[in-house]
């Protein structure tokens, strides 16, 4: 991967990204200081100004985008329009931006409101708000805050992003404007269409206001993707078959659990309005209802090749080379899966309230807000084709990950082995055949079907009262109110993965249905995907919806009650209830300085429900509808917790060009919902251990019990005691003991307005979080010690030994303490010959204690990246304008690796780092993206555009920390989205 590291060199100072559209000839909302207008203006320079002015103007340090500058970056969407913003990070999937980090704090830190109230989100089960399902089309501003004063949620560590939808009175006056893009990408190689319209309407003297917007896009596009195992981590292996010439005396070699290309091709389909009806009957009174939905419709065909390592176990290693990275296996597999996922994610959000002034100085304003997301993916499905017992060459190193399945020749050869066990399925009538791309024979060997509902709603009533003071000298105002919020959550997943040759009987006699249960790729159609890494062609789309609709009863035979394992590991319902008040007040210190004061109190309520999940399926009898896991319902989740948040925000303007800003404040972050729900499964086939003494298997494990020994389930029972449940296994948990996590918070600022041509500013911060949450794998630890009740008691179909130390177990837990400190600074310059610069640069550093049982060492907090740097070189005149557009992000850390004390002194006596997996830390790697825009105004009405986005193509690339034996970092996850182009035209009405 290229690095970019003097990019932050180069770039001394950083920037008002923000650059954002508003009127020049209307006048600003004096009535409201903290109201977003959007004002239509010519210009990049122009726009800025007003951004600077509206954030001057507010009482807590922002940043913010109104809506004629969304879309001026060539951005897709809200979340990468906010990247070009200081302090902020952009996390994206399949090449678009989908989550920001704030100030160095990951998504789960930063709440996303639309109104000034909570969306809710029906998406993955983290607290993070997805902004790639809003165009920004449909807002009317965005807004960063980045220290929160008393009178806002502070669930929010790392800052609050509001989105607000066209407003007429923002607006002031009657607007309608018409957006037609196509937007290109250079892997899809299609041309999607998008259409926007939004307006305005004043009516009865401007006291009813009517705000609108409707959106719609279809975006195609293609990924390319390598990845790793996400649970599995990397293991040690030195060769061990009995064939070898001599017993293998080297150091071991750190290799991945597999290999896998993935191509996404991905149509999606985004569709949204928004409805903003205001009321102003009289100067001191203002009502509004405000109503907004989205629709995001993904429809995503996925082709995934694996070279499955971990298959290989004791007696199937080959060859290492440790200097090369190369390794030899037998008994490995080559598998394909053709996915078909339609999911449709919708969220509706609705507030009704107002505002009265009376008695000259109180105001009262009062809102209730209701929104839902629901997610739904019904029938989502997959084929698999695969060979088993094959010989295969793999390669890691430095960011890279090989497979490829070769002849045992080969393995002889370099092993010098005279015969190789477990490789029957090379070669032969029905075996892979060398050097083809179809290869006919794998085998037709796994179904797999998904229902999944997601449901997310939350309602929320909100009361303040201000009292202004306007003959002291002393108190500007006191204000205090309250805010109850109820939220409930469920979430529903039906799965069926079965083996279609094993349940014909689900077949009911269809001839068809029994002929396909035991098919193989060569009775399809395939095809050859684009990906550069895929080695084998894959059965085509019609073919795969053919052979799904064909075999589909044989899944659904297996398991009609939906009790397996797959149907409920993953269901639970949650209700979170909220209740805050506070109290703050505005001094007057000075002419020139002012203070806010005051403190929130904040007080939770949560419950869940959740299932412990085994899967058993070794002993299920084929052909007979008996399925065999186990689940049992885990103790529910409560958990209570309240406290008192306290803030002060100064503010001082020493001269008419100078603002000072300093605040100290306090906020949380609540646990994710997946964090803090009760559920425990072990990943996979349930793996167990022979303890029969004088056993031909004596102490051998496998997921297979039969292979070592058992006859029955009865053999594996908690009564006969004959064989345990290894320690091996991979279990993950979630953590009800979870508390919030907590911050004292330290923001200054100094900002310079030269002139309308030169901007300054510079802002230090610093964070004291305590109880920060990490995800942690590879954890040692009995039931005993673990964060949640196992009710292992309660199963006794398997034997667990007390005490037993597991030495996999992946789960989440509240850190110690970390500390986040670090400067935004921020430059733009205007100059006469129309040349201009914007940008900013974050540097930021932290460390985290996640405590001795889990890490010895301090880490960087996850999610943070060191720099952040925006630079943007323009030119524009009257009627052009053009822009290149850079950002760079260093690297940051997503997980850790378990490596306690204690596993650093089991590696000193074992003379090798396999305990302490710090080796196991995953870092998402530094990235640059250069992207261009240009504009021509052809007359006040009429707007042409042209963007050209990542035209550095790059990719998104994530690894492994490595060592010695991996011959450094190994790649875990890398994607590569290509360049898109978008060309449009803006018109307006009026």
């Amino acid at each position: 991967m290229p690095k970019y590291r003097l990019l932050s060199v180069l770039i001394a100072m950083a920037s008002a990204g923000q650059l954002h559209a508003q009127d020049a000839d209307q006048p600003e909302n004096t009535s409201d200081s903290s109201a977003m207008e959007e004002i239509v203006v010519q210009g990049v320079r122009q726009a800025e100004l007003n951004a600077r002015e509206r954030e001057r103007d507010k009482d807590a340090f922002s940043s913010i985008i109104a809506t004629d500058d969304v879309g001026n970056f060539a951005d897709q969407n809200v979340a990468e329009s906010l990247q070009r913003l200081p302090g902020i990070t952009l996390q994206k999937s399949e090449g678009e931006g989908k989550f920001v980090n704030v100030r160095g704090l990951g998504p789960g830190f930063v709440s996303v409101s639309m109104n000034g109230n909570e969306l809710a989100s029906a998406g993955a089960d983290s607290r993070a708000f997805a902004l790639d399902a809003l165009p920004a089309d449909m807002l009317g501003s965005i807004e960063v805050i980045k220290a929160l004063t008393p009178d806002m949620d502070l669930n929010s560590i790392g800052g609050t992003v509001n989105v607000n939808t066209v407003s007429a009175f923002d607006r002031k006056g009657d607007s309608v404007k018409v957006k037609a893009q196509g937007n290109y990408q250079s892997y899809k190689e299609d041309f999607n269409p998008k259409i926007a319209i939004n307006g305005t309407h004043l009516f009865a003297d401007d006291t009813i206001g009517v705000g609108y917007s409707v959106s719609y896009e279809d975006r195609s596009s293609v990924v390319y993707q390598v990845q790793h195992h996400s649970d599995s981590l990397p293991r040690y292996i030195t060769p061990d078959v009995e064939s070898l010439p001599a017993e293998y005396e080297g150091d071991p070699m750190l290799i991945p659990f597999r290999y896998e290309a993935r191509q996404e091709d991905a149509e999606r389909t985004r569709t949204s309005g928004s409805l903003d009806l205001g009321w102003r009957p009289t100067e001191n009174s203002e009502y509004y209802a405000k109503a907004s939905y989205t629709k995001y419709d993904d429809l995503d065909l996925a082709m995934r090749e694996y070279y499955r390592f971990g298959q290989a176990g004791s007696g199937d290693i080959v060859y290492i080379d440790n200097d090369s990275g190369l390794f030899g296996l037998v008994d490995t597999d080559l598998q394909q899966q053709f996915f078909i996922q339609d999911g449709t994610s919708e969220t509706t959000a609705l507030s009704i309230g107002g505002e009265n002034r009376f008695a000259n100085d109180w105001t009262l304003d009062y809102d209730y807000a209701h929104s839902i997301g629901e997610w739904t993916k019904p029938d989502g499905r997959r084929v698999q084709f695969r060979t088993r017992d094959l010989p295969m060459l793999g390669v890691a190193g430095p960011g890279y990950i090989q497979g490829q399945v070769v002849s045992p020749d080969v393995l002889e050869a370099l092993s010098g082995s005279g015969s190789l066990p477990q490789s029957g399925g090379y070669g032969g009538l029905n075996g892979f055949q060398e050097g083809e791309r179809r290869q006919t024979n794998l085998l037709y060997d796994n179904i797999f079907i998904e229902d999944s509902f997601r449901e997310d709603t939350i309602d929320q009533i909100s009361l303040n009262l201000q009292k202004d003071f306007a003959d002291s000298d002393v108190l500007n105002y006191i204000k205090t109110g309250f805010t109850v919020k109820q939220r409930d959550r469920y979430r529903n997943k039906d799965r069926w993965s079965v083996i279609p040759g094993d349940y014909t009987n689900g077949c009911d006699g269809d001839a068809e249905c029994l002929q396909l249960a035991g098919a193989r790729l060569g009775d399809f159609a395939t095809f050859t995907p684009a990906h550069p890494d895929i080695q084998q062609d894959f059965i085509t789309y019609d073919e795969a919806e053919r052979l799904l609709d064909i075999t589909t009863p044989i899944a659904k035979y297996t398991d009609p009650l939906r009790s397996g394992q797959d149907s409920v590991k993953d269901d639970y319902t949650l209700t979170e209830d909220t209740a805050a008040a506070y109290v703050m007040a505005e001094f007057q210190l000075s002419e020139k300085s002012s203070l806010i004061a005051g403190v929130r109190w904040s007080k939770t309520d949560f419950t869940s429900t959740g299932n412990l999940s085994i899967r058993n399926d070794r002993f299920e009898v084929a052909n007979e509808a008996a399925v065999l896991d186990i689940a049992v319902p885990m103790q529910g989740a409560d958990s209570a917790y309240d406290d008192f948040f306290p803030s002060l925000h100064y503010r001082y303007e020493p001269r008419e060009d100078v603002l000072v800003r300093a605040s100290v404040w306090t906020s949380f972050t609540r646990p994710s919902f997946n964090e803090a729900r009760a559920f425990a499964d072990f990943s996979g086939r349930i793996e167990v251990c022979n303890d029969i003494e004088g056993s031909a298997n004596y102490g051998e494990c496998s997921d297979s019990p039969t292979d070592i020994g058992a006859q029955s389930l009865e053999d594996l029972s908690s009564e006969s005691k004959n064989f345990y449940v290894s320690p091996d296994n991979v279990i993950n948990l979630g953590n009800p003991t979870l508390t919030a996590m907590k911050s004292v918070n330290l923001d200054t600022s100094i900002t310079w307005y030269a002139s309308e041509d030169l901007y300054l500013q510079a802002a230090l911060f610093y964070k004291d979080i305590s109880d920060f949450i990490v995800d942690v794998s590879g954890v040692s630890s009995s039931f005993e010690d673990m964060p949640v009740q196992i009710p292992v008691d309660q199963i006794s179909e398997f034997y667990f030994r007390p005490g037993q130390v597991y030495n996999d177990v992946n789960l989440t837990t509240n850190g110690e303490q970390a500390q986040v400190y670090g400067v935004e600074l921020s430059y733009s310059q205007y100059f006469e010959s129309g040349l201009f610069v914007q940008s900013n640069m974050t540097l930021i550093d932290s460390t985290a204690d996640v405590g001795d049982t889990i890490r010895a060492d301090e880490i960087q907090l996850p999610n943070q990246a060191d720099t952040t740097v925006n630079l943007t070189v323009g030119w524009e005149n009257d009627d052009l304008s053009l822009r290149v557009i850079n950002n760079y992000r260093s690297k940051v850390l997503e997980r850790i690796g378990s490596c306690s004390q204690a596993d650093i002194d089991a590696d000193a006596a074992l003379g090798l780092p396999q305990n302490c997996a710090s080796w196991a830390d995953v870092y998402d790697d530094d990235t640059y993206s250069l992207d261009f825009k240009a504009t021509y105004q052809f007359n006040d009405d009429l707007q042409f555009y042209f963007d050209a986005i990542n035209l550095t193509e790059d990719k998104s690339f994530k690894y492994f920390q490595g060592n010695e034996y991996s011959r450094g970092n190994m790649l875990f996850e890398s994607e590569d989205y290509g360049t898109s182009f978008q060309v449009g035209v803006n018109y307006r009405f009026m």
